[in-house]
Parts: structure tokens; sequence; C-alpha cells
């Protein structure tokens, strides 16, 4: 039963490209702002809802949480293996993954760096 709730959770474009990113690594949300282009308080919202049906968690280091799907999320396979391939398909999806590529080529140190980050290090 828990694949339905996982399905549900993810039927709309939003929540679903929020996966989609977070299969590749853990993310702020200021980086899944920079990265879609969706306001903060939309991905927020969406967030909320994706770690109540238990599809993501966060991790926090200072002020700034860092969120990634769950283990039991991860498990079930057909799911995973369905949003990979939908990344080839669907023409959003393939976006946010090409900016989600040049976002990363502006890490340092492993840590991803956001807009709001690299403000706070000035």
């Amino acid at each position: 039963m828990k694949s339905i709730v996982f399905l549900k959770s993810i039927s709309n474009d939003t929540k679903l490209r929020l996966v989609s990113l977070l299969l590749e690594n853990e993310l702020c949300v200021c980086e899944l702002e920079e990265i879609t282009k969706v306001r903060q308080a939309n991905i927020s919202k969406n967030l909320i809802s994706l770690k109540e049906a238990g599809v993501v968690d966060v991790r926090r280091d200072k002020q700034r949480g860092f969120y990634f799907l769950t283990e039991e999320f991860l498990s079930n396979q057909q799911l995973i293996s369905h949003i990979r391939d939908l990344k080839l398909k669907e023409q959003i999806l393939a976006d946010d993954f090409e900016a989600f590529l040049i976002h990363e080529n502006v890490k340092d140190d492993k840590i991803y760096v956001c807009s709001a980050y690299r403000n706070e290090a000035s």
C-alpha cells in the first residue's frame, strides 16, 4: 500500500520535478529554487507534503535544511526506474537535470553553491 501513497504524493508536476532532482543528490530549498525556477514558498510547501508522505527527509546544517529521498522510497525500484525513464521523455525533467548539472559545476568541496550560500560567504 505504501506504493500508492508514494504515487499519490508525486502526482503533481512540482513534486515530481523535486523528486527527480533529489534522485541525483540531496539539495536545499534555495538550490531547488535556482534549478527549477519555482518560487521558494511553493517548493517548501511541496517538500512538506513529500515529507509527510515519507518520500523525503531533511538533514539540518546550521540554518539550512538539505532534503533527500528516504530509504523506503528509494527501495521501490520500479517507481525509481519509472522516474528515471520520465527524465528522458519529459522535457521539463530533462531541462531540470541539465540545470542541475550546470549547478553542480559551481560546487566547492562537494557542497552545492546556491546564491543564498554565496551571499552568506561574502
